[in-house]
Parts: structure tokens; sequence; C-alpha cells
């Protein structure tokens, strides 16, 4: 066992999206990484890059040499991952500073029309795996007095029908979050929530390929207009600026996502509000068959908020 020089990062879905762009960015910096996902072909090259990134910012007279970085494909939905993840990040490394939980994916769909197998693995992907991850980790982190950052959605403060399996993972990570930050704060770990809204990633032009041919815009599938669409280097930088500036919520885009809680409360405020609006909608595109859009394989790493 080596102990690392550097602070130690394990982020999950880091093969693409946002989870890859906050890889560069932590490479970057100087970070020793572990990456985990699905696609070892995507990680191994994305591995490659970030050597390579860390070399340009490493001096012969700067005494800072190149980072770390250790690959280790892997299904979170193996209830048998988390504890591996951790023990071969212990072995490698021999500390864990950082831990980002930001795996995930969602099922464009109607829930009657889901696949409950799919559905099982998004519950354990978005869901489960942070918990036990963390719970792994944090013997580590509680000694390092590291850092855990959750990423969630902004979808979570308002139903979507077309992704209710998916927004209710989020939600339920929000609420564990929280209580996890409370619980560990006087401890000296750090635990942080990040809510995207429209990231400006793979996914929507995933989505977009699978809508009708000449259909109408679908407000619940299709990706919004490019002014409410953050910037993903923009929002990796701000997720890695958690690390050493922690923040209860982080939110990006803050005007996208400020007032899509707005909305949220009143729904709770008004039910029939929501029911009439979201119900109204359901029905229009569900008749014209635009609310399953979940392909034959996997849409990966990606998010509907990426």
């Amino acid at each position: 066992m080596v102990v690392a020089k550097r602070r130690v990062v394990l982020l999950t879905g880091g093969s693409a999206g946002i989870g890859a762009s906050i890889a560069r960015e932590l490479a970057s910096q100087g970070f020793d990484l572990v990456l985990t996902a699905r696609r070892e072909d995507r990680l191994n090259q994305l591995a490659e890059q970030l050597r390579g990134l860390s070399e340009k910012h490493t001096t012969g007279d700067s005494g800072r040499s190149a980072i770390e970085v250790l690959v280790i494909p892997s299904a979170l939905e193996d209830p048998s991952t988390p504890e591996r993840l951790v023990a071969e990040t212990i072995a490698r490394f021999g500390q864990l500073d950082v831990l980002i939980n930001n795996a995930g994916f969602g099922l464009p769909t109607l829930f009657a029309d889901a696949d409950p197998t799919d559905v099982r693995r998004q519950l354990e992907v978005n869901f489960v795996a942070p918990l036990m991850l963390s719970r792994h980790a944090l013997p580590h982190l509680l000694e390092r007095r590291g850092t855990i950052i959750n990423i969630g959605s902004a979808i979570s403060c308002v139903a979507n029908s077309a992704l209710g399996a998916y927004g209710a993972t989020k939600a339920g990570l929000a609420y564990w979050n929280d209580a996890l930050r409370r619980e560990l704060h006087h401890k000296g770990v750090r635990v942080c929530l990040v809510e995207p809204g429209p990231v400006k990633t793979e996914f929507f032009s995933a989505l977009e390929k699978l809508a009708p041919e000449n259909g109408e815009y679908n407000p619940l599938l299709d990706a919004p207009a490019p002014w409410m669409s953050a910037q993903v280097d923009d929002v990796a930088r701000r997720i890695v600026r958690l690390i050493e500036h922690p923040q209860r919520r982080l939110s990006v885009p803050r005007r996208v996502v400020w007032p899509w809680r707005v909305v949220g409360g009143l729904f709770r405020l008004w039910p029939w509000l929501g029911d009439l609006g979201l119900t109204t909608m359901t029905k229009h595109f569900d008749k014209k068959g635009d609310l399953n859009r979940s392909p034959s394989r996997s849409l990966g790493d990606a998010r509907p908020t990426e």
C-alpha cells in the first residue's frame, strides 16, 4: 500500500457528461483519482487524457509529480461494488479524502411502461449505491476530515410524470444528504448536495434522436432553451470548488433552479394546480406516443439533468 501525497477522490459515473468534466477539473488541480463507471473503454481513454493533462501542469522545478489515476470498471447495482471500490482505493492509495456520488441514469418513460428490471437498477444506482458507498467510505473520510458530494437533481422540485422514479431517487438522495450533513458536521466531514438543472451534455441529444419525427416540443423530455442550460465545464468547476468551499446546496444554473423551486412550492400549496398542469401535458403527449424514449440499450452514465 502506497500512502498518497495528494488528496484522493473517488468519483462514480466518470466516463461521460458531468462526471468526465469533473475528472478533468480535478486532474488539473492535482488530485489523485479513482474513476468508476460501466464503460471500461471510455474510462481508460479518459484516464490517459487526465494523465496527459496532469503532465502539462507538472514542471521539473516545481516538485510536483503527475497524478495517479486508478480505473475500476463496475456496475453500481451490484451489492458488492461499494465495498470493493473503497477497498481497492485504500489498497492503492492508503487514504480517501473526497467521495463524489455522481453516477446515475434516468428512464424517460411512463412508470407503467418501464421495464421492472430497469426500474430496480435505477433505484440501486441512483439511491442505494451512494448510501452504501458513503457508509463504506466513512471510516476513511472521518480520519481525513473529508468531503462527500452528492449529485442530485432540480427535477425533484416538481414531479415529472415521464421521470417519476428518477425524481423519487433524487428526492430521497436530497433528504438523506441533509440528514447525513447534520450527523457529520461536528466530526469534520462536509456533506454537499448539487442540484443541476439543464446542463449541456450528450443526454438530451440521445433523447432527441428517439423523439417522433416532426413531433412538437415536449417540455417533459425535450431540452430546454439554450439560455436555460449550463455549460458542463462550468458546472464541473463549481462542483470541484465545493471541496475547498463547501455549501449545503449548490444549484446550477441558479436562474433556472430557483424559479423551479418556487413553482414546486406553489404546487405544494395548491396541489390541484400542479395536477392540472402536469396531468394535462401527460395526457396530451401520451396520446401522441411521446412519453417513452427509453432506448433498447442503456443511456450509460448520463442523467436527464446533465
